[in-house]
């Protein structure tokens, strides 16, 4: 038995309505693209997040065309082995405006390097894997993260273990690698600088 013709167009219209929500990771874009790495800074409680730590997301169906009201979450690995550690004012879920645009700024520290370090998904579907997590709240000299190594502070130990980092090259470094391009350079030098020179970075878990 054929079905009959309103519900054809119907079946039509609803599979355009999914597809205008479906996010098409090419079409996507994110402030972390350049740098295929998350940086988190412990944020001050009660003050304003640090402005190094924050990206956006910008969704879009397949036609390229923006979602608006698209919910995006972003999954940080190494979260249960305390290779990395979320401030409890960080915020993980965002909803897009009307131009498709999600703002985050997710505060925390630790290391985590590896296939879903970060995962970033909309509606559901996952538009980016990112392989690197990184803090200046690190007190490791590794390539991967360990366990306990941030306090969800920026301290002197951190300070010591990036100087280490700093006076080895990329020897067991890479933690400390915030640009994420394969060498410890003025780049993550700045980083850390204007986060020591800007105040004691801390947070409440």
């Amino acid at each position: 038995m054929r079905a009959p013709a309103w519900a054809l167009l119907i079946t039509l219209f609803m599979s355009g309505v999914a597809l205008a929500d479906m996010p098409d990771p090419i079409c996507v874009s994110t402030s972390l693209d350049t740098t295929q790495r998350l940086l988190m800074i412990p944020d001050l409680d009660g003050g304003s997040p640090h402005a190094a730590g924050s990206f956006t997301v910008t969704i879009k169906n397949n036609d390229c065309v923006p979602i608006p009201d698209a919910i995006v979450v972003v999954s940080l690995s190494g979260l249960g082995e305390e290779r990395t550690r979320l401030c409890g004012s960080s915020v993980v879920t965002a909803t897009t405006d009307a131009n498709g645009v999600a703002e985050f700024n997710i505060a925390g520290g630790g290391c985590y390097k590896g296939q879903g370090a970060v995962v970033i998904r909309a509606n559901g579907v996952e538009v980016r894997n990112f392989q690197s997590l990184v803090s200046p709240d690190y007190a490791g000299h590794d390539n991967e993260g360990i366990a306990g190594r941030s306090s969800l502070s920026v301290t002197v130990l951190d300070f010591a273990t990036f100087g280490m980092a700093w006076n080895g090259g990329m020897g067991g470094a890479s933690c400390h690698d915030y640009n994420n391009d394969g060498a410890m350079d003025a780049g993550d030098f700045s980083v850390f600088g204007q986060v020591w020179m800007g105040g004691r970075r801390f947070c409440s878990p």
